[in-house]
């Protein structure tokens, strides 16, 4: 499965009313999109990172369809990954279960928070800031789940971010039927900006 070390910082969350989750990320590498985030329709949503693993993501999701917790998946995947002290993961499912690793020799300053709604994983970061700001930004805004998750890596990106400064973006958004939103940001000088100029929020507090 193909790996490519990803500096990046994620946040993973779930609807109040449990019918939408979703999974935004921002990164000092270029096409984060095309790595970190994977969801599922009704199933969930994993963010990969790190010494990014696409395993993780794909075959992720299978276990979960499957019928595995969040947890089982993870533990699945850790017991059969030789170099998982580099990676960092996070996994929900529209039950609300999270999983959450991150590995001894991930890159650079990492952290982790878990709350009630979401979970929050950086590497790479200027400090825990980061993932503090981003855990505030989501909480605090209130527009609908699509909007809150842009918001907070708006959040992180203002108190930090990315050490390298951010190069790429990316969001989706599923519902227990459908891909409800998806955005990639392959490479652009702000691409969180970006982000929320194709939401429409830019200016919205």
């Amino acid at each position: 499965m193909k790996k490519r070390k990803t500096g990046a910082f994620s946040i993973l969350a779930i609807s109040t009313d449990s019918k939408l989750m979703g999974v935004a990320v921002a990164s000092g590498s270029t096409s984060v999109g095309d790595r970190v985030p994977h969801a599922r329709p009704g199933v969930g949503i994993i963010a990969t990172q790190a010494d990014t693993n696409l395993a993780y993501g794909i075959i992720g999701l299978k276990l979960l369809t499957n019928g595995l917790t969040p947890k089982e998946a993870l533990d699945r995947l850790l017991m059969e990954d030789q170099e998982r002290e580099l990676r960092q993961v996070a996994i929900m499912d529209f039950q609300r279960r999270k999983a959450v690793f991150t590995g001894a020799k991930t890159l650079g300053f990492h952290g982790e928070l878990v709350g009630e709604n979401y979970v929050v994983i950086g590497n790479l970061l200027t400090g825990q800031e980061v993932i503090n700001s981003m855990a505030k930004g989501f909480e605090n805004f209130s527009g609908d789940l699509t909007q809150r998750l842009a918001m907070a890596l708006k959040a992180g990106s203002e108190r930090g971010g990315d050490k390298r400064g951010e190069k790429s973006a990316a969001l989706i958004v599923v519902s227990a039927e459908k891909v409800e939103a998806e955005i990639k940001i392959g490479a652009h000088k702000k691409p969180i900006e970006e982000l929320c100029r194709k939401l429409r929020i830019i200016g919205k507090k």
